[in-house]
């Protein structure tokens, strides 16, 4: 009889001794399998590598162009940027495009139309640089660029400055401005640069009114001429041309309106001189001026007035008053005329002097520098009548310490008697 119970146990086991380890190295299951993998990798890759696909790439490329328009031409390129923003657009192999970076392509500019002076459209060009990837650009965008070619040209402009001179309180006006660029070189087109008339700033003074001190303003800086394209010119500092400059700094001294006497000051006068022997007159005796408030000025000196210029009787000098320290004469006076009169009790007495007299100074001690000839012998002396000097009465000198070109250089003679002066200029020969 059968056992029924050991039946299925048997059967139990059989189920049990099946996993897929055995199904592995069963040959048709493997067989079956690796067609079905192959067929769906075939199918994937069928369909990457069939598709085309597009992408767009943005590149911020510097313009550079000028160096090949030099070299044919002698012109250069002027734009209003120095690079542009060019978005590409690509098509390709789907796994190709996917590659594709802005390194892969060439931005370039053609100039090859360029053949005269003026504005020119010139076209962007991209091209596939890389030796691996197969792609097409399809558009480049923009398409253009928009510059001038010229030759260049530089000058050297004075600035000038507009500004309301009213602006001030009563009492007060304004002095001299005072810019950080007295003068500005201006680059750019020749065209363009020999149109400029002057180059000029405008100073605003907003809501500052009535003013008492003094004002500071930056300053955009503007060009005066018929058909200019500012936007084409550089500005540049005659100091520093590597940098250039929009603005200029403008200050407006404010200064106090006073009355000033007119004086001036006398070089070398003679320790011993007496009163009344010399003495002086002016053009104007008072001059309308402005001076800075916390300056402490009360009279308006024109200038020196040196003793080896005077001789017996009258002499004048001229003295402009825009070079007067401190002081900006507001009135219309241009010069003011310094007379001297020098008192007749005195007369030039002629000394004559020798080379060895000279005592040079500023020469190292083992220089064998000399002098070796005296300009003029004859010394005139200014003294009171009845008094004699001889060339033992004076000192000569000389400073050769700051060599000259022609080795000409100035004496400085004293006399020892107090009450006299050397009138003219001499020199000596130092070889």
């Amino acid at each position: 009889m059968i056992d029924n119970n050991s039946n299925q146990n048997k059967s139990s086991k059989a189920k049990k001794t099946f996993s897929f380890s055995r199904l592995i190295y069963n040959d048709k299951y493997l067989a079956v399998v690796s067609i079905l993998l192959a067929v769906l990798i075939w199918i994937v890759s069928s369909i990457n590598v069939g598709t085309d696909e597009t992408k767009t790439l943005k590149i911020n490329a510097p313009i550079k162009l000028g160096d090949s328009v030099s070299e044919q031409l002698g012109m250069q390129y002027y734009s209003l940027q120095e690079n542009i923003e060019i978005t590409v657009s690509i098509s390709g192999a789907k796994y190709v495009v996917g590659q594709v970076t802005e390194n892969d392509l060439e931005i370039s500019f053609d100039t090859s139309a360029v053949n005269r002076v003026g504005e020119h459209t010139i076209p962007i060009i991209a091209t596939n640089k890389s030796k691996t990837l197969d792609f097409t650009i399809d558009s480049v965008s923009p398409k253009s660029i928009e510059g001038y070619f010229d030759v260049n040209s530089e000058k050297t402009f004075d600035v000038l400055v507009n500004f309301d001179e009213n602006n001030v309180e009563d009492g007060y006006a304004f002095g001299a401005p005072v810019l950080s660029d007295e003068k500005v070189v201006v680059s750019g087109p020749k065209t363009y640069v020999d149109k400029i008339n002057r180059v000029y700033c405008d100073v605003d003074f907003g809501e500052n009114t009535n003013l008492t001190e003094t004002f500071t303003q930056d300053c955009e800086i503007h060009f005066d001429g018929e058909g200019i394209s500012n936007s084409f010119l550089t500005v540049l500092s005659r100091t520093d041309k590597e940098h250039p400059m929009k603005n200029i700094s403008v200050t407006l001294p404010v200064l106090k309106v006073v009355d000033l006497p007119v004086t001036s000051s006398f070089e070398d006068q003679p320790t011993g001189l007496k009163n009344g022997i010399v003495s002086v007159s002016y053009s104007v005796r008072n001059v309308k001026a402005g001076v800075l408030p916390t300056a402490d000025i009360s009279a308006a000196n024109i200038g020196k007035i040196f003793f080896r210029d005077l001789t017996v009787g009258t002499q004048s000098f001229d003295f402009p008053v825009d070079s007067l320290n401190g002081i900006t004469v507001l009135d219309d006076t241009k010069i003011i005329t310094a007379t001297v009169t020098v008192s007749s009790s005195y007369s030039e007495q002629s000394v004559y002097i020798s080379r060895e007299q000279v005592i040079v100074e500023g020469l190292p001690e083992d220089s064998a520098k000399r002098v070796s000839y005296l300009d003029d012998a004859t010394v005139t002396v200014l003294v009171p009548h009845g008094t004699t000097v001889t060339a033992d009465d004076l000192t000569i000198k000389c400073d050769a310490s700051k060599e000259t070109k022609d080795n000409k250089y100035p004496l400085t003679i004293t006399v020892s008697n107090d009450e006299c002066w050397v009138y003219g200029k001499y020199n000596a020969i130092i070889k």
